[in-house]
């Protein structure tokens, strides 16, 4: 189940990531808040340092706190950050959202990662995390596809918060029904 569970967290980031940050986002940025290209570019590049900056000390909280807890503050955060994209007025909310999505990509960094190499079993590694890969990147053809048309038929606005929810529901079926797959190695 926890397999599942983080398979499903993924597919949503990935798809978040593809059909809202990477094609929604910056056309909403121009369109809605005349943005820019070098403010949206800003944005956008900041979501990549901070998630570089941050790479190591998520490490450093999945071996401390588990990968279960920071896989849902992580994902808690990015649903939340779609919906503060939507809501921007500005160009200051535009940066407040890329924040919190850089926050919540680089402290979940590798974590998902490591939750479905720990629930593999064992021997089965290289097809476990084949699958986990395939299943999250589906999420990377299928965003862009799906959120681009949910905008086209509705708004971007509303694709953005869907997207939000939907992030949102993955994070907390984790948080209720994944178990922690993690146990710290305790010192004499």
């Amino acid at each position: 189940l926890g397999f599942l569970l983080i398979a499903i967290v993924s597919f949503c980031t990935f798809f978040a990531r593809t059909g809202a940050l990477f094609n929604l986002i910056p056309t909403f940025a121009e369109d809605k808040l005349s943005l820019s290209a070098s403010q949206i570019g800003i944005g956008l590049a900041m979501i990549s340092i901070v998630g570089l900056a941050l790479a190591y000390p998520s490490g450093v909280l999945v071996d401390r706190v588990g990968r279960k807890g920071v896989i849902v503050v992580s994902t808690m955060v990015s649903g939340v950050s779609m919906a503060t994209f939507a809501l921007a007025p500005s160009f200051t909310w535009f940066i407040l959202a890329c924040a919190l999505w850089a926050t919540s990509s680089g402290i979940a960094s590798a974590a998902p990662s490591a939750y479905a190499a720990d629930m593999a079993p064992p021997g089965m590694n290289a097809p476990a995390m084949g699958m986990y890969r395939m299943l999250a990147d589906f999420g990377y053809v299928a965003g862009p596809l799906l959120l681009g048309s949910a905008a086209d038929l509705f708004a971007t606005e509303t694709a953005l918060y869907a997207t939000g929810a939907l992030v949102i529901a993955a994070g907390l079926m984790f948080a209720i029904f994944a178990p922690e797959s993690y146990r710290a190695e305790r010192s004499p």
